[in-house]
């Protein structure tokens, strides 16, 4: 049998080019288990095939460890256009190093001289199989986590000035990581970067029609897309995952290609009625959905705020809607019992069966975790207006900046128990199979997955302590807000990132934490990630003291006597040194006997 490359078509083994297409068919080579290749890899099994070669499973046997061996087929390793497009995939992926991207190991050559490389195995199924085997509806949390994490891997890449082209649920695989999955972006096969001005140009067969933005229909050459192309094909998954339906129906090439360029899309509640109860839900599909590049989101950034400010709330029932209820009923009717529905710390059954072998689907195809955004509590005080100057994800990357030491009053504290948040939302990856318009009960509040990941910081398990302060902060907890942020901001468990720190530091802060509201004046005054400006400083720093942080108190009295973004003031300088040593900051303390 030989399969096209372009249509990933079988055809008799006597053909030898494609009816459609025209070009070379691809005889599918089979390796056996068993078999070692370069000497290094032990073939343990075929995961798929797909229109470049083929992908097995196989162990790195001086490792002792699983990959994924991605193979050139024979006669494509004869065309020069398909190695280059091979060498670039293998090249790009080894730039991304990012855990939304699935890493890839060095370009090599096997016994017969065949192309491969050996990628990171990711354990799981990609996004359509995931939700094929979910529950329906999909919960919407777990969209907006899953578009996060997307959103986040490609950040990772624009920032290097590369373009996916293809994002699609093939090409995003599940991994599962303990009891959670973490999508990965894969197959940056027809990555074009600034530098690939001269190939294959859009419009052609490497167009997955479904996801393809309205520029690519139109032929723009690779050189000239940017991400917002890769964020139109982001706008058509989150719009698959909310409804189930692809934002387009069509029986051809032509009719696909007309309505991305003509037909507005519809708005996710418009399929899903509930749907209108989450706020900017439906705004930030249409905007990834806009027709123009220029009436995108500019870039992933702003995607993530826009994600960020998403959240449930259902309309408001008074006394008089309950009161018209009741008196169109005409008899009233028990109610019934209804079980608590808990949701499971574990990886989710429907997902057991599913296994590995749809890497490829990914691998081929055309050629801290999950998150969402409850509505935020309201600040005690409301914040300076100010536009700090962030680096953003998807723009060139600045120079490297070496990461500070952390200073000690920066440093979160164990605070007491707080008021659980009362904002329901899911835990984890297996929403209940329950189908009701509002977010299931959780099984733990916020409060208590902040304990589990403060137990889990002071154990120096920093990746599963940041999950898991993550999933608190989105649910209002502010100290996790903070913790997090001082976890971006210090490089613990996760890359160094000023402008995420600021952000959580921000949401903190806004949400009630004078710790986070100590940090964000840290940041001003450092000018880690912003415009050093200890004027912007003294005014978080004032915030925090006012709310009781010592640390704050600390840094404000310093303020005052180093004249730093604030008149000089001895007095008080020291009275603010009293007032943080007074609330158990040890610096406040000391400094302030250095001054008698």
């Amino acid at each position: 049998m030989k399969l096209c490359p372009h249509c990933e078509t079988g055809y008799h083994d006597q053909l030898t080019s494609c009816p459609t297409h025209g070009g070379m068919l691809s005889e599918i080579r089979e390796l056996k288990p068993g078999m070692v290749i370069h000497r290094t890899y032990r073939i343990i099994r075929k995961l798929g095939q797909g229109g470049m070669g083929t992908v097995y499973l196989a162990e790195h046997q001086l490792m002792e460890e699983q990959r994924a061996l991605k193979f050139l087929s024979s006669e494509l390793s004869q065309d020069a256009a398909f190695t280059g497009r091979f060498r670039r995939e293998v090249r790009t992926l080894r730039q991304v190093r990012h855990k939304n991207v699935v890493d890839c190991g060095d370009l090599e050559q096997a016994e017969d001289d065949s192309l491969f490389f050996a990628m990171e195995f990711v354990n799981g199924p990609d996004l359509r199989t995931f939700l094929n085997k979910a529950p329906q509806p999909f919960d919407v949390e777990m969209a907006l986590a899953i578009t996060e994490g997307i959103a986040e891997g490609l950040g990772a890449a624009h920032a290097m000035g590369m373009v996916h082209r293809d994002i699609k649920p093939e090409n995003i695989l599940m991994a599962r990581v303990g009891d959670v999955f973490v999508p990965k972006i894969a197959d940056f096969g027809i990555v074009a970067t600034k530098e690939t001005s001269n190939y294959t140009q859009t419009g052609s067969s490497l167009l997955t029609p479904f996801y393809a933005a309205p520029e690519q229909w139109r032929g723009t050459r690779a050189a000239e897309l940017d991400g917002r192309t890769d964020l139109y094909a982001l706008g058509g998954l989150l719009f698959q995952m909310l409804t189930g339906e692809k934002v387009f129906d069509a029986e051809n090439y032509e009719g696909w290609a007309y309505q991305h360029q003509r037909t507005e899309p519809r708005a996710p509640s418009s399929v899903r009625p509930e749907l209108a109860d989450w706020r900017g839900l439906d705004a930030l599909v249409l905007s990834l959905l806009a027709k123009e590049p220029a009436n995108r989101p500019a870039n992933v950034a702003e995607v993530l705020r826009l994600l960020s400010q998403i959240h449930y709330a259902p309309p408001v029932i008074t006394r008089r809607t309950l009161q018209t209820a009741a008196s169109s009923m005409p008899a009233p009717v028990p109610a019934p019992e209804i079980a608590t529905v808990k949701v499971s710390h574990h990886v989710p059954s429907w997902v057991g069966a599913v296994g590995v072998a749809v890497l490829v689907a990914a691998a081929f195809a055309a050629g801290g975790l999950f998150r969402s955004q409850p509505a935020k509590p309201v600040a005690q005080e409301a914040p300076p207006t100010m536009t700090p100057q962030v680096p953003q994800p998807d723009s060139a990357p600045s120079p490297a900046v070496k990461t500070p030491a952390a200073p000690p009053e920066s440093k979160p504290a164990k605070t007491p128990k707080e008021a659980p948040g009362k904002t329901p939302l899911v835990q984890q990856l297996n929403p209940a199979p329950v189908n009701h318009p509002n977010p299931p009960t959780p099984a733990l509040s916020p409060i208590e997955i902040k304990d589990q990941a403060e137990a889990l910081y002071d154990k120096k398990s920093y990746l599963e302590a940041a999950d898991l302060f993550r999933r608190a902060c989105n649910r209002g907890n502010a100290t996790s807000c903070n913790h997090l942020g001082f976890m971006y901001r210090n490089g613990e468990g996760v890359a160094q990132d000023y402008s995420r720190a600021f952000a959580l530091f921000t949401k903190g802060c806004d949400a009630g934490s004078m710790g986070a509201c100590d940090n964000l004046g840290i940041l001003y005054d450092k000018g880690w990630g912003v415009e050093q400006d200890s004027s912007h400083a003294a005014v978080f720093f004032s915030k925090g003291c006012d709310g009781g942080g010592g640390n704050a108190c600390t840094n404000l009295g310093i303020l005052y006597l180093e004249g730093r973004g604030l008149a000089k003031n001895p007095a008080k300088g020291k009275e603010f040194l009293t007032r943080g040593c007074s609330l158990g900051d040890s610096r406040g303390c000391g400094r302030l006997a250095r001054l008698h």
